[in-house]
């Protein structure tokens, strides 16, 4: 068998390279150019596989991938449309010259899944206006920046309520259902199918002890800080 420079090559592409993740970087790559041409195309995907080369993802647990079509189309086209409303409403604020209403706000995220996590977050900082400052690991908290928000409590609440909404609309598309549950989702892609009630949730968790997983978060909060 050879061993030369083309082998640990093939080997190495083998390990690090995922044509889903090429696919997703190749897609943010696109989307943030706002240029979808084949030359636009090509460089996204030649950036995507030198990343994926150089700075690969760590290994976590063996998983089977779940992509649910549907759920994927809609989580790409909510965030094509919050880019573009984000964008417009930044510039409107320039063009008035009012002095926005900055604020730093506290996600607990429910997923319990770093990649997941790290899904939420990159999503989230991509909008225009939204600047992901910190993200705690063992608790899924996110700190996020907020450019413009208007007064009073509801605004705040919505602002944290669009993060978890984003967060849900990734799991709907690429999480198991048992990581949905994990999260206090019922499982499926479609937004509609709502949370797990007291009764659910508890037997799920009574299932997962069962089988010797006692991993978890405690539920999403936020909080504003500043």
């Amino acid at each position: 068998m050879s061993t030369g420079p083309g082998r640990k090559f093939l080997d190495l592409w083998r390990q690090r390279v995922s044509p889903v993740g090429a696919s997703l970087l190749t897609l943010m790559w696109v989307l943030l150019w706002g240029d979808l041409s084949w030359g636009n195309v090509v460089a996204g995907l030649a950036l995507a596989l030198t990343i994926l080369l150089l700075a690969p993802m760590p290994h976590g647990p063996q998983r089977r991938l779940t992509i649910r079509p549907i759920a994927l189309a809609r989580l790409m086209l909510v965030f094509a449309k919050d880019t573009a409303v984000a964008a417009a409403q930044i510039v409107w604020v320039i063009i008035t010259g009012r002095r926005p209403r900055e604020a730093i706000i506290r996600v607990q995220t429910r997923a319990h899944s770093d990649g997941f996590l790290a899904a939420t977050a990159g999503f989230t900082a991509l909008v225009p206006g939204s600047i992901v400052i910190d993200a705690h690991r063992m608790t899924g908290t996110l700190y996020i920046h907020v450019f413009d928000v208007d007064e009073g409590p509801e605004a705040m609440d919505e602002a944290h309520e669009q993060v978890l909404r984003q967060e849900e609309r990734i799991l709907r598309a690429l999480a198991s259902d048992d990581e949905l549950m994990t999260a206090g989702f019922r499982p499926g892609g479609s937004m509609k199918a709502g949370r797990l009630s007291e009764t659910e949730m508890a037997e799920f968790r009574a299932r997962q002890r069962a089988a010797g997983d006692t991993s978890g978060r405690s539920g999403p909060s936020s909080e504003v800080i500043a």
